[in-house]
């Protein structure tokens, strides 16, 4: 979701966290002390028109939680021209998190359409009240010892959707589906020929042959770090069952194994054992995860993602006969194939990783719309 779409209002309104930053922060810069000052004073000033929450995913590091800061310059420049009482507008879009859908980030065009239309309070404080879960607060409140502008201070946690959300979000299940539906037509078509004999190689032989060199995560040496500097996102095996996005950050210093853009991720146990090809920013690896860096002109990364990953494959490669054991990644076994014809099996497992993905999408999406629905219905919102 581009800064773009949130394009309505004043021309005069800027986004930014702090004066003369960027476009988005971390959302302990509403509330931390060492900022009280400047809130204050772009408060009083009437510069901080409003504050959004957003959910994690909207943006870079998608492991946290940001904030959209609206800032507008007095009129005419002069702080006491702004009107009396005006306050500031409080949104909390962090419900429309995905939940239990394995791809990170937001329900986006119900999120859009929920900030939109909280935003067009801002130029017009007589209109009616914004949507549940934006609130329009008076100076008064905030300008305590604390000055404090979250959103979920102020905002009800268990707003129930307008008739705009919901139109939003049925759109979005309506666009998920037909999308699931021409992925899965597509994979129905494919033709299988388990006769034909195959051989295997194991990974172990791969690194012996120079086709791919594996390295293994570990505990960064320092702790978790703030966004921005040289912060990484670390992922860990405890991130996997929600969806594989890292859930902390540490300085790029102090973290042994950085994986990069192309790189082959597998976990190490077989609870939780998963592979895939890492196509996002860097990011650290912690203990019990491996880095796989394919050699390009021997091994296609797809390929071999899609290989590994068959669930049968991390089960033959266990230590023991237990969910809670390790996998031997060197034993792991590759279908013994010429680069040429490896692109077709890429092809066909990055087919079958989306559809998995939409289909996460899909059940996240779908389990909170018949929560919402639901919940409209048994308090008589049934129109006539």
């Amino acid at each position: 979701m581009s800064g773009g779409a949130f394009s309505r209002g004043a021309q005069a309104d800027v986004v930014a966290e702090e004066p003369g930053g960027g476009a988005l922060e971390q959302r302990a810069v509403a509330s931390r002390r060492v900022g009280r000052r400047i809130r204050g004073s772009l408060l009083r000033t009437g510069a901080l028109r409003a504050v959004v929450a957003l959910p994690p995913g909207s943006a870079q590091p998608h492991s946290v939680s940001l904030q959209l800061w609206v800032l507008r310059a007095a009129p005419d420049g002069r702080p006491d021209a702004v009107p009396p009482g005006q306050g500031v507008l409080l949104v909390d879009g962090t419900r429309f998190a995905r939940t239990g859908a394995r791809e990170s980030g937001p329900h986006g065009e119900s999120l859009q359409a929920f900030v939109l239309s909280a935003l067009e309070a801002l130029d017009r404080p007589d209109a009616a009240d914004p949507p549940d879960g934006a609130v329009r607060v008076p100076l008064i409140e905030p300008l305590d010892d604390e000055v404090d502008v979250t959103p979920g201070r102020c905002t009800s946690a268990t707003a129930e959707p307008s008739g705009l959300e919901l139109a939003a979000a049925w759109r979005e299940a309506a666009t998920v589906l037909t999308d699931l539906a021409r992925r899965a037509e597509r994979l129905s078509d494919l033709e299988f020929g388990i006769d034909r004999p195959q051989t295997t190689v194991g990974v172990g032989d791969l690194v012996k042959a120079g086709a791919l060199a594996p390295r293994s995560g570990r505990q960064p040496l320092d702790g978790a770090a703030a966004p921005g500097g040289d912060s990484v996102p670390l992922l860990t095996v405890a991130d996997l069952p929600a969806g594989g996005t890292p859930g902390g950050l540490v300085a790029a210093g102090s973290a042994p194994v950085i994986v990069e853009q192309g790189d082959v991720v597998v976990a190490g146990v077989v609870r939780a054992y998963k592979a895939g090809v890492h196509e996002g920013p860097p990011m650290a690896l912690g203990p019990q995860l491996y880095a796989l860096r394919v050699d390009p002109a021997k091994l296609d990364a797809h390929f071999l993602a899609g290989c590994l990953r068959a669930p049968s494959n991390g089960r033959q490669a266990g230590t023991h006969a237990s969910s809670s054991s390790r996998v031997g990644i060197r034993r792991l076994q590759v279908l013994r194939l010429p680069l040429a014809e490896q692109a077709a099996y890429a092809e066909v497992f990055r087919g079958l990783r989306d559809f998995e993905t939409r289909l996460g999408n899909a059940d996240g999406l779908g389990r909170r719309l018949v929560s919402d629905v639901s919940d409209l219905l048994a308090a008589g919102g049934l129109g006539a």
